[in-house]
């Protein structure tokens, strides 16, 4: 059983994804290093309250430290999010005296952004809420012990890491608690968080009886094996997969261009794109050097002829210092610090960085407290003051 004082893992939102593809992609990684994998399995757990799921590897390959090990091999942050349609977080963490944090966020085979206390020189003594993995479960709506626990109450899945074989799709059912099994269960019967059912390879599993409860009085029926499928019904999977893919990057684009803010200055417009700085397919589209034809969506058609020959630039609120570069490094907080200039907004201090936008293109990081904002313009551009000022304080 894993330590809850050392523990970490890979984080990942439920989606449409190949859970023998992620164990291949990681059995990849560590046969390349010449590591012992015979005994390994990947553990995949969802929380019961939210679609976030946690993966682990359990074998002789982790160790006495998994912390030690997740940090050793953050690469494996990128060889996964080549599987998994949307970001990888790598996290590891070590809890006492010598807490020590940090996580990775991969996509597509690319790192954009990374934290680790050591790189922010937080002492033991720091409150929780300045901690990297503590920040990130804020935000993902997860609890640390929870995590550390390895989302105890939770549906599971498990597969060898040696030769990952099943069904994927039953595997998704089981993770998102629609195992073929329940279809004739009791409705007026719902589960329980204390009688949850586990998951193991898209199969139900009960979780043993605490000290001093009663043995089951029957058998439980096995469940049957799960199908094999064909060549031609993977296929179609997976062109679904993309398909779907597609219509949710569709539709995520549809719902930033609704009431976008912007401001028209000097050089052109900025305008403030709610996304999130990794999502660079939208975020290029209000990256434009000198506007020739249309308007992205979005803008109001009343400013194609004012904004002709002009530029488009784009501002966004950024939640981690390391997702963006200085120096071909994720920037840390000593650096920023170190490096940051001040600057006047409206009659406001803040900092001031030029950094660089992975996959995007170079820009000035503003920081007022504990917000920032990136904005796709140098550091010596003009801006429009009260609308990033405005940002800031949102």
């Amino acid at each position: 059983m894993i330590s809850t004082s050392s523990h970490g893992g890979l984080l990942f939102p439920l989606d449409m994804f190949r859970p023998t593809m992620l164990a291949a992609a990681l059995a990849e990684n560590l046969l390349s290093k010449a590591r012992n994998i015979i005994d390994a399995t990947l553990v995949l757990a969802r929380d019961p309250a939210s679609p976030v799921v946690l993966a682990r590897i359990e074998g002789s390959v982790i160790g006495d430290d998994p912390a030690a090990f997740w940090k050793e091999y953050a690469d494996l942050a990128m060889f996964a999010s080549q599987v998994l349609p949307r970001q990888v977080f790598l996290y590891y963490a070590t809890g006492g005296l010598d807490r020590h944090e940090g996580f990775i966020v991969a996509q597509r085979g690319q790192p954009i952004a990374a934290d680790d206390s050591e790189q922010d020189n937080l002492p033991p003594s720091s409150p929780d809420k300045v901690w990297p993995v503590e920040r990130l479960c804020e935000q993902m709506q997860i609890t640390l012990d929870d995590l550390a626990d390895g989302f105890p109450e939770g549906y599971r899945v498990e597969l060898s890491l040696m030769e990952p074989s099943g069904d994927d799709q039953s595997m998704l059912m089981a993770l998102a608690g629609q195992g073929p099994e329940d279809e004739g269960a009791d409705a007026e019967e719902p589960e329980s968080h204390a009688d949850t059912d586990r998951r193991r390879g898209g199969r139900r599993r009960r979780r043993p009886p605490a000290a001093g409860d009663s043995a089951p009085s029957g058998a439980t029926a096995q469940p049957s094996k799960p199908k094999k499928i064909t060549i031609e019904q993977d296929t179609k999977r997976r062109a679904a997969e993309k398909a779907a893919e597609a219509a949710e990057l569709e539709q995520r684009a549809s719902e930033v261009t609704k009431n976008l803010p912007y401001e028209l200055d000097e050089l052109g417009v900025v305008v403030a794109v709610k996304a999130e700085l990794s999502e660079t397919n939208i975020l290029r589209n209000y990256l434009v050097s000198a506007l020739e034809d249309r308007l992205p969506d979005g803008l109001p058609r009343s400013l194609q002829d004012p904004l002709r020959g002009k530029a488009i630039d784009f501002a966004v609120k950024v939640d981690f210092l390391s997702e963006v570069f200085l120096d071909n490094r994720p920037l840390s907080r000593p650096e920023f610090d170190a490096r940051a200039t001040t600057r006047a907004l409206a009659g406001v201090e803040v900092q001031q960085l030029e950094v660089l936008a992975p996959r995007l293109r170079v820009g000035t990081l503003f920081r007022l407290e504990r917000a920032n904002v990136f904005i796709s313009r140098r550091a010596s551009q003009p801006i429009p003051e009260d609308f990033v000022l405005t940002l800031l304080r949102a």
